[in-house]
């Protein structure tokens, strides 16, 4: 994005003739029209996003189900692979392979559970830790382009509308990762 000029063409290509937008009050008609630019414009913006991650992934020899599995070992450290199933809405079939992968790079580890040891816990390693950031990177990139066009406000209604579209396990997930936050693996402690 360029800056304001933009904002006006997608002002005009979004909002003309949006009667929705144009309507009083909650009760005012949503259209299809209105509904299918939404999913048109989450469709597009996903084939950005993950063309960024591809990029990387393709850089480290990954595919998108390790990128899957070492986002929940950075994000959630110690999280069960039962649990990571469970999230990612898999089955062990499904990531075995890529588990086995990430394990053998060493960029996750697998660590039994001190209070049971039946539980296999994920767990990134520093090198793990540091891919992610680099399969991150370009969207990192993206993001804040766009949001120093966009502005706080712009961004603030952007995350509150990607939060109501989860699923409420997915927010529970959220809320539990921010009572017990990752640590920071650039954070020194000095």
């Amino acid at each position: 994005m360029k800056g304001s000029s933009d904002l006006r063409a997608a002002d005009e290509y979004l909002f003309e003739d949006k009667a929705w937008f144009q309507g009083d009050g909650p009760d005012a008609a949503i259209g299809d029209a209105t509904l299918f630019q939404t999913t048109e414009l989450l469709f597009l913006v996903h084939l950005c996003t993950a063309e960024d991650t591809a990029i990387q992934l393709k850089k480290h020899g990954l595919g998108r189900i390790h990128h899957r599995l070492l986002y929940v070992a950075v994000k959630k450290p110690g999280c069960s692979v039962a649990e990571v199933l469970s999230f990612l809405r898999v089955t062990n079939q499904n990531i075995h392979k890529a588990l086995t992968d990430l394990v053998r790079l060493e960029l996750v580890e697998q660590r039994r559970s001190p209070s049971d040891q039946r539980r296999r816990e994920l767990h990134a390693t520093p090198k793990g830790n540091a891919v992610f950031e680099d399969l991150m990177r370009m969207q990192y990139e993206r993001f804040d382009r766009v949001y120093r066009t966009c502005g706080k406000f712009a961004v603030r209604d952007f995350w509150r509308v990607l939060w109501c579209m989860l699923d409420e396990s997915d927010r529970g997930w959220l809320l539990q990762k921010k009572r017990h936050p990752t640590p920071d693996p650039t954070d020194t402690g000095t």
